[in-house]
């Protein structure tokens, strides 16, 4: 992973695990907007008073300056510009290293600094705030407030979770990762009605999970191998049980080196899941690509002796000829010789395919679940992990995910 794309997802998930704590201390009738209107985090309290916060993350930034919170500054002071009557408080949640955790007002010096500053993006911001400006009000409606590194905020969301009093569940590696997943899924929604949640609805959610869920954001954390082992563990059961059937839908982009590593491990998955006598089903493979890329992977799986089945008659996939069951012939010695071992199609342009025909288990490698897959009836399985090595380490195919 590169520093920048490092940086990026710690960033995101330090205002993830920002939002648990401000959602696990929220109180009945106060309600959180992941991603709100407002700001990253929007806090509405029972009186109406809403709380506006946007956090930052600098690990790598030596010493603070005031040029670190410009623009959040500006983009706080357009929107108080826009609606001073409204009773919003803002509130800029920051981590810099040499900082000590901490509040402390915003000067009116570093306002009138931001507001003049010669940065041509951030001008374009400030050209836009309403005047006259009332700064002394603004400023008393904002506050700086100096956060803890992303380990320890890490630390104080778990404690927060803890505080739901969810019985008998594995902080780090059930209610963590899923309360981490649910965040990042809210905060991705367009409809800003479907990001609001309130304290109850969270805990109601994590006492209804009992898998872990794995996602880039989960596997960013210290406890990554604790969580691959523990996503392991939970599926081994499922996967020993030979006449299960399983899907597979894969969004090429979210997983590094899709398209040099998928053949192999296909190979790898059938030579361990889908060659004896006794394994009655064979794989089904969706990929979020276009026909052509289809036609490529199943010429390549030819090569490789791998026989699948896209459902083509001419240029048309025939949904009677795709989900067809291959014949079986051949057996000798506990090994099974099939007309095809997998079958195989894309998921473009619907999910149409997909939610037809419905396995015991959908495998999603993927960043986030797409919506339009419908989950009821089966048992879907997040695993957004970030290489083949650590799909085949939780699929039981490797012994190590390294």
């Amino acid at each position: 992973m590169s520093r920048t794309a490092d940086s990026t997802i710690k960033g995101f998930l330090y205002q993830f695990n920002k939002t648990i704590i401000s959602i696990a201390e929220a109180v009945v009738g106060e309600e959180v907007t992941v991603e709100g209107l407002v700001e990253d985090i929007d806090i509405e309290f029972i009186n109406g008073d809403l709380l506006a916060v946007q956090c930052k993350y600098h690990e790598s930034v030596d010493t603070f300056t005031d040029s670190l919170i410009y623009k959040p500054i500006l983009q706080m002071a357009e929107a108080y510009s826009k609606s001073p009557a409204k009773n919003i408080k803002y509130k800029i949640y920051i981590h810099v290293p040499s900082e000590k955790d901490r509040v402390v007002a915003i000067s009116m010096a570093t306002l009138d600094a931001a507001i003049a500053t010669k940065d041509q993006k951030l001008s374009k911001i400030s050209a836009r705030i309403v005047n006259p400006l009332n700064k002394t009000n603004f400023l008393s409606n904002l506050e700086l407030e100096f956060g803890p590194s992303i380990d320890d905020l890490e630390k104080k969301a778990k404690l927060a979770l803890v505080s739901l009093d969810i019985a008998d569940s594995d902080v780090d590696c059930i209610l963590y990762p899923n309360a981490i997943n649910h965040i990042a899924k809210l905060s991705s929604l367009r409809d800003e009605s479907q990001r609001k949640i309130k304290r109850a609805s969270f805990q109601q959610l994590l006492l209804s999970i009992n898998t872990t869920g794995v996602s880039k954001w989960v596997l960013a954390s210290k406890k990554k191998k604790e969580i691959l082992l523990s996503i392991r563990k939970q599926l081994a059961d499922g996967l020993s049980q030979n006449n299960r059937k399983r899907s597979f839908y894969f969004l090429p982009d979210s997983i590094n080196g899709f398209s040099d590593e998928i053949i192999i491990f296909i190979d790898n998955y059938i030579k361990k899941y889908s060659y004896k006598t006794a394994h009655t089903t064979i794989p089904t493979i969706a990929v979020n690509c276009d026909q052509d890329e289809i036609h490529e992977l199943h010429l390549r799986l030819y090569r490789k002796g791998i026989k699948a089945n896209t459902g083509f008659i001419g240029n048309e996939v025939i949904e009677s000829e795709l989900f067809r069951a291959p014949m079986r012939s051949g057996i000798s010695g506990g090994l099974v010789k099939k007309e095809f071992d997998l079958c195989m199609f894309s998921s473009r342009p619907d999910m149409k395919y997909i939610n037809q025909k419905k396995s015991s288990d959908l495998f999603c490698i993927c960043d986030v679940v797409p919506s339009e897959i419908d989950v009821t009836d089966w048992n879907v399985v997040h695993l957004g992990v970030k290489s083949f090595n650590e799909l085949e380490f939780v699929l039981q195919l490797r012994g190590s995910y390294e």
